[in-house]
């Protein structure tokens, strides 16, 4: 598997989720193109060996066990290019390098998604976005790989909604975007960035592991508000905590587990529940290795 990218056998993916959770695989392969990455993924459904695709690591709460299998990620796959006001973008390039990008070339579209942490792909697997604005707003289409082989998915034909795609119910892999943009005064797009920095430092709780935002917020209410008038900020089991600062964050401090952290939430569910009749919906990802 080594032509394929870098191989690291017996991995730990502490340093590539952003909960910070322990937890190891057999190998972790960084491919080197996508080209490599056709060629990988064709290899490992010959071969019947389990993989799976890890963007930045935000978004998602992994498992405590070992998966027997292959991780692939994609951070090599950063490559972008800029044609007047069009970007094309490979899967792995950081959401907060290619908002800069664009910002440097005078683009608006991004710097609402400024300081989303996470991966291009990851962004557009599960919709990411910030204050009313998402990844779809500015996307052309979408390259993935399916059954082997390159195709290109316009907008128009992608399913998604708030926080939600069809790449979640899907074997796709996402490996290319392109997006359209609009020329502004990169002034005003830099202040933009300021005060979406400014809310999220005062408002977010920065300073610990976390994956996000845990819950999606409804129609007529916030979730972060239900879980903060319930008391419930500072809660903790084991190490995983309602953050204090914001009650929709579940944050590391220190050694938290992966059941830590589903216990938390399952925990918080039950009370939203009990007091509001309200079925909270998870935007994170729960991952359970096969």
């Amino acid at each position: 598997m080594n032509k394929y990218g870098e191989v690291i056998e017996n991995a730990n993916l502490k340093n590539y989720n952003t909960y910070g959770i322990e937890t190891t695989c057999d190998y972790l392969i960084k491919v080197s193109s996508i080209d490599d990455l056709v060629e990988l993924i064709k290899y490992l459904d010959k071969n019947k060996t389990k993989y799976y695709i890890l963007g930045g690591g935000s978004n998602v709460l992994l498992p405590d066990n070992n998966f027997s299998g292959v991780v692939i990620i994609l951070d090599k796959l950063d490559n972008y290019e800029i044609n007047g006001t069009n970007i094309i973008a490979e899967a792995g390039i950081r959401l907060t390098r290619l908002c800069k990008i664009a910002v440097e070339e005078s683009l608006s579209g991004f710097e609402y998604l400024s300081l989303i942490p996470g991966t291009l792909g990851g962004a557009l697997y599960g919709n990411a976005g910030s204050f009313e604005h998402d990844i779809y707003e500015n996307l052309d289409y979408v390259e993935v790989i399916r059954k082997g082989k390159i195709v290109k998915l316009k907008k128009k034909d992608i399913k998604y909604d708030y926080r939600d795609t069809e790449f979640k119910k899907s074997d796709d892999i996402i490996v290319r975007a392109a997006f359209s943009l609009k020329y502004d005064d990169i002034n005003i797009l830099n202040q933009i960035i300021d005060e979406v920095r400014l809310k999220k430092t005062s408002t977010q709780p920065l300073e610990f592991r976390s994956a996000g935002s845990v819950f999606k917020n409804g129609d007529v209410y916030s979730a972060g508000k239900l879980i903060d008038d319930l008391g419930l900020k500072g809660t903790r089991v084991g190490d995983a905590e309602i953050s204090s600062r914001h009650a929709n964050f579940i944050v590391n401090r220190g050694n938290a587990t992966s059941r830590d952290i589903k216990n938390l939430i399952e925990y918080i569910k039950e009370k939203v529940y009990n007091e509001y009749e309200i079925n909270l919906e998870l935007e994170q990802i729960i991952v359970e290795w096969d």
